[in-house]
């Protein structure tokens, strides 16, 4: 057997090194590089030297940080939040804001069949449903509610009787009892009837094809007893814009129709007596001649009716397409034309008559998609609007709020939306998707006996992609606390409010659940 020539640990030919008496002498050739053992001493030097950099600089730091940082630090260190440390302090660290919403009902009122309840991984209910909160195919479709003597009312229309039907819902105030109520066969693809409340009664307004174009068909609604009024003449424009109000004795009606000519818009109105639906008023156009308006809402105050729709300033002349260079026709179709809209506002008196001319309130060169109004201290009119110049569908964008008054508008106040400018915490400059603004009645604070405090409206923001932002405005249009999620309002959207509560619609399928929800202002600002 061959010896074993294997080096001993530490003595491998790497570490070999010649004797003393054969080295060159110390003083490097201008060719020679100097050895990897050479490098450690100067790599040592200068990691000493990055060490004392980061401790000197650590202690300037430590040195300049403000009292507030330390205190912070201190209470960190003894498992105390900075917030716990000083109650008062502003610059402490932001707490998650209080639910302001709890369900007023244990269980929610369900227009059609609901879905069943998911199932867990064991085969138990509890199971998270995701679908639930879409829309299905052929599902359930609510309008704008009302608040009324007897609670709330929402124009409703669901799949039945081998077509669509047209139906009201009501709640009791506290969400506990509903019921449904039957207008009439609902043909051709028309919007849900629109709502209002008249004491005890409710009025409902839905639209009915004929052969002359459409009819506006107007109920009143006591109980389960359905009275029917005067049938009016529509038109045959595209729009399906339509809103009704009760103020005293009268009820007006309003909507919007082309002229003759097809050249431009115009808003429509016409009155009936709230108790019998006997026409007061023939249709009549309101609007100036020379606007094009569309878009029109009515809401009743003491003595009379506020009265507000889109104007839109007259699209410019298109030049005829040509055809494309490719032979694509996609190519060729012209884009979504972007115009200039605003609101204008006009009071009315108890007859439906103008008592001035109407006025604009946003400024001429914006871009309103959509809005909605609510009355406001001393029978003033609050209007919460989307001013966005993208296509339509799109995200991004404004919500803005203006007050106006018989005596004059205040400015239009940012409130979501456009960095820099907005009323509203920081985070609410990040967008407002594509959600649609939702003004909701009165909003009451949670003093003694339920006094105002400072709150006018409820603001809803509903997106698609995420769950539903409320917020509480003052009379003046300002934020009165955060603009944030609700837990219990999740994705569902308030359709109409009352001093004390909110209904909310919450999709399940093909089914619709109403729900009513207790809100105060209980919550801390997140301003």
């Amino acid at each position: 057997m061959e010896p074993n020539h294997r080096a001993p640990p530490g003595n491998t030919s790497a570490d070999r090194r010649p004797p003393t008496s054969d080295r060159r002498s110390p003083t490097p050739t201008p060719d020679r590089r100097p050895e990897a053992k050479d490098e450690p001493e100067g790599v040592a030097w200068k990691g000493a030297l990055a060490v004392a950099l980061a401790v000197g600089g650590l202690v300037v730091w430590r040195a300049c940080s403000t009292p507030e940082r330390a205190a912070s630090d201190a209470a960190a260190a003894r498992g105390a939040s900075p917030a716990a440390s000083d109650p008062a302090d502003p610059a402490a660290t932001p707490q998650p804001a209080a639910p302001r919403c709890a369900a007023a009902s244990a269980a929610p009122f369900v227009i059609g069949d609901a879905p069943p309840p998911a199932r867990g991984p064991d085969g138990a209910g509890g199971g998270a449903v995701d679908s639930a909160e879409d829309l299905a195919p052929f599902a359930v479709e609510v309008g704008r509610g009302a608040a009324f003597a007897g609670g709330f009312a929402v124009g409703a229309q669901r799949e039945a009787e081998g077509g669509t039907v047209a139906m009201v819902a009501t709640l009791s105030a506290d969400g506990a009892q509903g019921k449904l109520i039957r207008l009439a066969r609902s043909r051709g693809d028309m919007d849900p009837p629109v709502v209002a409340g008249a004491g005890g009664a409710i009025l409902a307004a839905m639209l009915e094809p004929n052969a002359g174009g459409r009819a506006i068909k107007v109920a009143r609604v006591e109980g389960e007893h359905v009275t029917w009024g005067a049938e009016l003449a529509e038109g045959r424009d595209e729009s399906l814009a339509l809103d009704i109000a009760a103020s005293g004795e009268r009820a007006v009606i309003v909507w919007d129709d082309v002229t003759r000519d097809g050249k431009r818009s115009r808003i429509m109105l016409a009155s009936a007596d709230v108790g019998t639906l006997r026409s007061v008023t023939s249709a009549r156009p309101v609007s100036q001649p020379s606007t094009d308006a569309e878009m029109p809402r009515v809401l009743g105050r003491p003595g009379g009716y506020w009265l507000a729709y889109i104007a839109r300033a007259e699209e410019p002349a298109r030049e005829a397409p040509t055809e494309p260079s490719d032979g694509n026709e996609d190519t060729a179709a012209a884009g979504e034309t972007i115009t200039h809209q605003w609101l204008e506002v006009v009071p009315l008196d108890e007859t439906g008559a103008l008592t001035a001319t109407p006025r604009a309130v946003t400024p001429r060169d914006g871009h309103v998609l959509a809005y909605d109004l609510t009355l406001s201290d001393d029978d003033g009119l609050l209007l919460a609007f989307r001013d966005d110049d993208t296509p339509s569908g799109s995200i991004g964008g404004r919500i803005s709020a203006v007050l106006v008054r018989l005596g004059g508008a205040s400015e239009p106040r940012v409130i979501v939306g456009g960095a820099g400018e907005q009323d509203g915490p920081p985070e609410a400059a990040l967008g407002v998707g594509a959600g649609v603004p939702a003004l909701l009645a009165s909003a009451r604070g949670s003093g003694p006996g339920g006094a105002r405090e400072g709150a006018a409206a409820w603001l809803a923001i509903a997106n698609a992609s995420g769950p539903t932002q409320l917020a509480a405005l003052t009379a003046r249009g300002e934020l009165a606390d955060g603009l944030h999620a609700e837990p219990a309002l999740g994705r569902g959207e308030p359709i109409a409010a009352s001093a004390e509560a909110l209904l909310v619609a919450h999709p399940a399928g093909k089914a619709m659940k109403l729900g009513v929800l207790r809100c105060t202002m209980t919550a801390p600002s997140n301003k």
